[in-house]
């Protein structure tokens, strides 16, 4: 029988085993699900910080509408982010639901694609649009474990964009 050393060496390598598996198997059901795409999980804090500034300020914008090229580059944002993200936000803008401006660019952007006259016969348009609406569902599930987490700073626009998208039904 070993000394002490040895046993907790043993019980160290099996748990550096252990995470190494389990790393692996995230990293597949990732790949899997098409959820390893996020370069926002690496970048810089500043970086993040600017990207939640640009989305505070389109949410004005895309009432004018905005070019598909745009859209385009943020429904690819949009599917990327998740609440890791958000959570590294929180203390740069002091704000629990970091997630609220970049739900209601989303909305705003649907709808303003969805209005587009060329709706109907253009499949760019109309992928584009699918591409929005997997990037709200993705926003949306972020959001619950947001909610979730911190529901007593959630604010009242929140409680009005997740009302209307009834993102916490079922949430006691």
């Amino acid at each position: 029988m070993g000394s002490k050393a040895d046993e907790a060496e043993h019980t160290t390598r099996l748990l550096d085993a252990r995470i190494d598996g389990l790393e692996k198997q995230v990293a597949f059901l990732l790949r899997v699900n098409g959820l390893d795409l996020s370069h926002f999980r690496t970048v810089k804090d500043d970086a993040l910080l600017q990207l939640y500034q640009d989305a505070v300020q389109l949410v004005a914008v895309v009432q004018k509408g905005l070019a598909l090229e745009i859209l385009d580059r943020w429904a690819e944002y949009f599917v990327q982010l998740s609440e890791y993200e958000f959570t590294r936000l929180q203390p740069i803008v002091s704000f629990d639901h970091t997630w609220e401006p970049f739900f209601l660019l989303c909305t705003k952007m649907m709808t303003q694609v969805r209005q587009d006259p060329k709706m109907p016969e253009s499949a760019r348009i109309q992928q584009l649009y699918a591409l929005l609406d997997k990037g709200r569902k993705n926003l949306r599930d972020a959001a619950v474990i947001m909610c979730r987490k911190y529901p007593g700073t959630l604010t009242k626009r929140g409680m009005v964009m997740i009302k209307d998208n009834d993102i916490l039904a079922g949430i006691s």
